[in-house]
């Protein structure tokens, strides 16, 4: 659950704008015997796409001729607005 919890707390610190600190380097803790030090790896963007997943409404204004258009060719806006913007956004 770690990685959960640093998603969270990371997520968190973009929302907040804040800036996110440098990680701790493994030699700065002193361990006793039968500790470790463990790597936790996160993805923020993953972290978001489960668990912050609402549907949020736009508004948009696009030409009369493409809106016939692209309702003739039975085209969901949403899932065209949707795709075109993970590929502006290079995360396809």
């Amino acid at each position: 659950m770690a990685e959960d919890v640093l998603a969270l707390v990371l997520y968190g610190y973009e929302s907040d704008g804040r800036p996110i600190p440098a990680p701790s380097s493994a030699s700065a803790f002193t361990l006793k015997e039968r500790e470790f030090v463990n790597y936790v790896a996160c993805d923020t963007l993953t972290y978001r796409k489960i668990h912050n997943n609402k549907a949020v409404k736009k508004t948009l204004t696009i030409p009369e001729w493409l809106n016939e258009a692209a309702s003739e060719a039975g085209l969901n806006f949403s899932q065209v607005l949707q795709d075109a913007l993970k590929t502006q956004l290079h995360l396809v």
